[in-house]
């Protein structure tokens, strides 16, 4: 794998990744957003939907810690998930999606919440 592309998680391939992405939200996002994370999610596009549902959820809500630097980084992981389901040409989706799932651990940690190093 390429060294600008984020390390796999405990899933392979893109639809792991995606599941990657949905099982760190789900750690945090319902009890802090309130904001319902489905058990799983089959793909770049069902990614998009959650995490812009996460950012939405972020602008109405009254956040501890870094609450801009969250919602900063929550509309700009949504983005590039949105670009990652948009499979236009010459879009590498695996690195956005990696991007994403980089994205919403900024966020988390912004939020004081602890995020588990993986190699």
């Amino acid at each position: 794998m390429s060294a600008d592309i984020a390390p796999d998680g405990p899933h392979a391939g893109l639809v792991g990744l995606c599941e990657d992405i949905r099982g760190a939200l789900e750690g945090w996002v319902p009890g802090m957003l309130g904001v319902h994370v489905h058990r799983s999610v089959s793909g770049p596009t069902e990614v998009a939907r959650l995490v812009g549902a996460v950012a939405d959820a972020a602008e109405i809500t009254v956040l501890p810690g870094d609450g801009p630097t969250a919602r900063s980084e929550l509309h700009t992981a949504a983005a590039r998930a949105l670009a990652a389901a948009g499979e236009r040409p010459g879009t590498d989706v695996r690195k956005e999606l990696a991007a994403v799932r980089a994205g919403c651990r900024r966020a988390a940690v912004a939020l004081g919440l602890r995020v588990p190093v993986t190699f």
